[in-house]
């Protein structure tokens, strides 16, 4: 018989994520900076998980001592980002919080979207869409929902056609592929 302990209680990496995330919003708030931090954690982001770039897997991982991956930081994104922006990321890395950096960003998007009543809306589709199809949905989305949306495209290869959309977690499938399935069941049952 093995011993398991389990450990309850402790905040989990989104719970974590959202804390640090909360602080910094509450700061962008009070210095009207909101959009800006939104820009500058996009570029984190971006710079972090490049796959070119080794600097987020060594970030991340932890393999250089605090105080290089601060000089890294600090080489990377002093001129980039705004110095209350930079202090975070010491602090995450000061608190061995490092691995939590790349949830800042979509926290930070859902605290955005709350403050200015914004429905993000994934669309699934199989192959990108052009920018006047993008349009004409959020268009189209917009008026169904009645509410300003934020819409994020996500190509999906395995779809043979048609969309699926992904609103307020509730998935709304118009794919080709859906389709056939249903008329299938009605073949079978009708």
């Amino acid at each position: 018989m093995t011993n398991q302990i389990t450990i309850t209680g402790l905040p989990d990496e989104n719970t974590i994520a959202r804390r640090y995330t909360q602080a910094l919003f509450g700061i962008a708030e009070e210095k009207s900076l909101e959009q800006e931090f939104l820009s500058q954690l996009t570029d984190i982001s971006t710079v972090l998980s490049a796959d070119t770039d080794r600097l987020g897997k060594l970030m991340l991982v932890g393999r250089l001592p605090l105080n290089q991956q601060k000089e890294l930081l600090q080489e990377v994104f002093a001129q980039q980002i705004h110095p209350l922006l930079l202090n975070l990321l010491f602090l995450l890395l000061d608190k061995g919080r490092g691995g939590y950096l790349p949830a800042l960003l979509p926290a930070y998007q859902r605290l955005l979207d709350e403050k200015f009543r914004v429905l993000p809306v994934t669309v699934v589709c199989p192959y990108a869409m052009a920018a006047e199809q993008e349009a004409s949905l959020a268009v189209a989305i917009t008026k169904l929902c009645g509410k300003q949306i934020r819409l994020n495209q996500v190509v999906d290869n395995t779809l043979i056609g048609g969309l699926k959309l992904i609103i307020d977690g509730k998935v709304y499938d118009g794919s080709l592929q859906r389709q056939l399935e249903k008329l299938e069941t009605n073949l079978k049952y009708n």
